[in-house]
């Protein structure tokens, strides 16, 4: 089916705000709408190429509207709403041939759900999420926390314990045909995951892979991608790693036990841990008003920005990703966080914003979407 029509490609500039992104096209730059919510940091760097689609409104703030990215070879469709359509012409007739009174946008109660049928006597309540994050052959959802997904699986939850044989149905479309199994995103999203986890018994869950190619064709790969609902405990016990993207200016700052040390304007990367209550501890790192404990909160207290990138696993990864990020790193802080382990440090500098880093984001995309879980 066709999905969009490609009417301008271009490089990707920045993303200024959740819903906006500036594309270089040629002769011009392109303020184009962002249909997707979710944090893309794999797919926003410069350079990237983009597809973009004209808005049919004339009047619209926003003459275009971002459709695709070009990533690892293949086009990511990235309107997230038009998942819906595909679930509508290709995967429903796939899935349940024998649906009748097909409906779209069903408001059931206080809800609306994206599908609703019946099969025989069967009465079908389906919600669609749309899936861009794919790394190492895993898809995972949200790609940002959504309370609203974790509300939908619930409700569809009630649905199915009711009488009169309703079923609750979520269906993911994973926009990569490369996608080999499906996990929630407990990294981003642990409450999502635990949520997928508890409704794993009431809710039929279905994960679907798509290709697309950069004229808009899509098709579909996969019906029966993996779904595995069973490696939520470390979100439950909240355990886990973690790496601060601390942004610094030209200065000295007194850090402890340490003294004062020059830190150069640039990027710094710090590998933490959290034996339990991983969530609480990004959040501290992240206010400024705290009592000094550790090495690292005498430099927050002094960041221009700061960004967090949990890792939730029951594996004891710290120290091994602060060796990692040591090979990729441009410098590093001597002793600096480390004093509890024989790493010579646990902070790292980089020249140039690691979020434009290839090294730097598969690094991070192979502890979330691999070590994490490997035995």
């Amino acid at each position: 089916m066709r999905i969009f029509t490609p009417h301008a490609t271009g490089t990707f500039i920045e993303r200024p705000n959740r819903f906006i992104v500036h594309v270089q096209l040629p002769g011009e730059i392109a303020r184009a709408h962002c249909p997707n919510p979710g944090r893309l940091i794999e797919l926003m760097n410069p350079g990237r190429v983009m597809i973009l689609e004209k808005a049919k409104d004339p009047d619209r703030k926003t003459a275009w509207t971002l459709v695709a990215a070009n990533y690892k070879g293949e086009t990511v469709l990235l309107y997230s709403a038009r998942a819906n359509a595909v679930a509508g012409e290709l995967i429903i007739p796939r899935l349940f041939p024998d649906a009748e009174n097909i409906k779209a946008e069903y408001k059931w109660k206080s809800s609306r759900f994206d599908w609703h049928f019946f099969v025989g006597d069967r009465e079908i309540f389906l919600e669609v999420k749309a899936c861009t994050l794919i790394e190492e052959e895993t898809a995972m959802f949200p790609d940002a926390p959504s309370i609203r997904a974790s509300r939908h699986l619930k409700e569809l939850a009630e649905i199915t314990e009711a009488p009169d044989n309703r079923e609750g149905h979520a269906l993911f479309v994973i926009m990569n045909p490369g996608t080999r199994r499906f996990i929630p995103n407990l990294h981003t999203d642990p409450d999502f995951a635990v949520c997928v986890a508890d409704v794993a018994d009431k809710v039929t869950l279905h994960g679907v892979s798509c290709s697309c190619d950069p004229l808009g064709e899509l098709s579909l790969v996969s019906t029966d991608i993996p779904i595995l609902t069973d490696l939520h405990k470390a979100a439950v016990a909240g355990s886990g790693i973690y790496m601060l993207l601390i942004t610094i200016k030209n200065k000295d700052i007194p850090i402890g036990s340490l003294g004062e040390i020059h830190f150069k304007k640039g990027y710094y990367i710090y590998a933490g841990s959290a034996a339990k209550n991983l969530k609480s501890r990004v959040a501290r790192h992240l206010r400024k008003r705290k009592k000094f404990h550790w090495h690292v909160d005498y430099l927050l207290a002094e960041s221009e920005k700061v960004q967090a990138f949990p890792v939730y696993t029951e594996k004891d990864l710290e120290c091994s990703m602060a060796s990692d990020l040591s090979d990729i790193a441009d410098g590093r802080i001597e002793k600096f966080g480390c004093s509890d382990c024989s790493c010579p440090s646990h902070l790292f500098y980089f020249r140039e914003n690691p979020l434009h880093n290839r090294e730097f984001l598969d690094l991070l995309f192979h502890y979330r979407h691999s070590l994490a879980f490997s035995d």
